[in-house]
């Protein structure tokens, strides 16, 4: 036990507590990785925000390049660069602050926050009904966002594209069509917000099952394309859609 900084006996601690009500008494506890991934789990079965774990993480590491690597965690430092990206919205506002409990807990005592997000993302797979994916630590954080919105664009995937898109994004990551298909999977849960993208709607009818209904969806469905009050168009079908990118999975011969 330590009292003030002073360790010793759990007893004698304890009276010395009683007797005065001014000191600060705390169980020293070591913090594991088990503990986090106990308080990962609690949020996402407590918030439903498994879904949003999984675009932070996604997000983070589709901003790699060849000069300063990633996924670094540079969203969560306002200023430019990541936070201030169309392609982020909400995350740094909504996603970051949902871990901020857990961050303050284990950052950067146990783990970054680049590496924390990866882990976030992989747990809320398997709490939403997906497989276990191991997650690789040694992920280093950015202690400055330097890098302006404008030569960040361009890394992250716009829905409302066409194969050709998909392919400039991910094959200079080393991503095959193949790969591409699987990442496109990550829209079996979650959800798209007006206010976000322009886009709106679910891609299936449970948004936080981790599934194969999205592709199940995608090629067995009827699709109509219309146009949003955004301007953007993706297709309906029923009360889900799919925008673009997605369609392009099965309008592509290769992809498909």
């Amino acid at each position: 036990v330590e009292v003030n900084g002073v360790r010793g006996n759990v007893a004698l601690m304890l009276e010395k507590c009683k007797h005065d009500p001014t000191l600060e008494l705390t169980i020293c506890k070591c913090l594991t990785y088990g503990h986090l991934i106990s308080d990962l789990q609690k949020l996402m079965t407590t918030k439903g925000c498994g879904p949003m774990m999984i675009r932070l993480s996604f997000n983070d590491a589709g901003m790699f390049n060849g000069v300063d690597g990633c996924p670094n965690a540079a969203m969560r430092l306002a200023g430019g660069g990541e936070h201030a990206m169309a392609a982020n919205a909400g995350l740094p506002q909504v996603a970051i602050p949902l871990l901020q409990a857990i961050t303050e807990k284990y950052v950067p005592g146990l783990i970054s926050h680049a590496d924390l997000w990866a882990l976030a993302a992989n747990v809320a797979i398997k709490v939403m009904g997906g497989p276990d994916v191991v997650t690789h630590f040694g992920r280093f954080d950015s202690l400055t966002c330097d890098e302006g919105a404008q030569s960040a664009a361009g890394r992250l995937p716009e829905g409302d594209k066409d194969a050709q898109h998909l392919r400039e994004i991910f094959g200079p990551k080393g991503f095959t069509d193949k790969d591409i298909v699987a990442l496109s999977g990550r829209h079996t849960v979650g959800a798209c917000h007006g206010d976000g993208s322009g886009f709106e709607g679910a891609w299936t009818d449970d948004t936080l099952k981790f599934d194969n209904s999205y592709f199940k969806d995608l090629l067995n469905k009827k699709w109509t394309l219309e146009t949003m009050k955004s301007g953007k168009k993706q297709y309906w079908s029923g009360k889900t859609m799919m925008l673009p990118t997605d369609m392009a999975l099965v309008l592509d011969a290769k992809f498909k």
